[in-house]
């Protein structure tokens, strides 16, 4: 499945942003996870996709959390994604009851991975990209790339070195992934 088979409507987008903002409210205000009645989930949110859910306050990184494996409905990895990157980014304190009205919620649907032969086959502003070695790993959703202005090579180094902590030395002997989001 790529990103032009996996399409979303505008108001699909919103209701997904709805269960990720109800989603995150609960957590914080109740420390409860919600539940929806699946009869009226529609069938599209049931597909098995994986998700990263973006915090932001004032514009600037809040949280950014996300699940590959598609191994559970979409609705729900986007619930458990937003309950996470409000609390469990390492990178920042959990969000607080003051900080709610000041999130906002950037959801990308992402499209399975696939391998790679090289950084070539990387297009920045339509790929994300995943990269393993060893034990290690990262990723970084498509929109990075363009955010920071970097070419195709300039993206994978700096998810190899930066995110992932794999020694330059061994970047060429990584294994590349690239995938497709849908980021609204």
């Amino acid at each position: 499945m790529d990103r032009d088979e996996l399409y979303l409507t505008d108001e699909e987008k919103g209701a997904l942003k709805e269960i990720a903002r109800a989603a995150l409210y609960e957590a914080v205000m109740h420390n409860k996870k919600i539940t929806l009645d699946e009869s009226k989930i529609p069938q599209k949110f049931k597909l098995h996709l994986g998700a990263f859910v973006t915090l932001k306050e004032n514009g600037m990184l809040r949280g950014c959390i996300g699940r590959f494996e598609p191994d559970e409905p979409l609705y729900k990895v986007i619930i458990d994604m937003a309950i996470s990157a409000s609390r469990y980014d390492t990178r920042f304190h959990p969000v607080t009851k003051e900080e709610l009205d000041h999130i906002e919620i950037e959801i990308s649907v992402l499209t399975p991975r696939r391998k790679v032969n090289s950084v070539d086959d990387v297009i920045v502003e339509k790929h994300g990209i995943y990269i393993e070695y060893g034990e290690k790993n990262g990723t970084y959703l498509p929109q990075v790339a363009v955010d920071m202005g970097w070419n195709a090579k300039e993206f994978v180094r700096s998810c190899c070195v930066e995110k992932a902590g794999i020694p330059p030395e061994h970047c060429k002997d990584a294994t590349l992934y690239v995938y497709e989001a849908i980021v609204f």
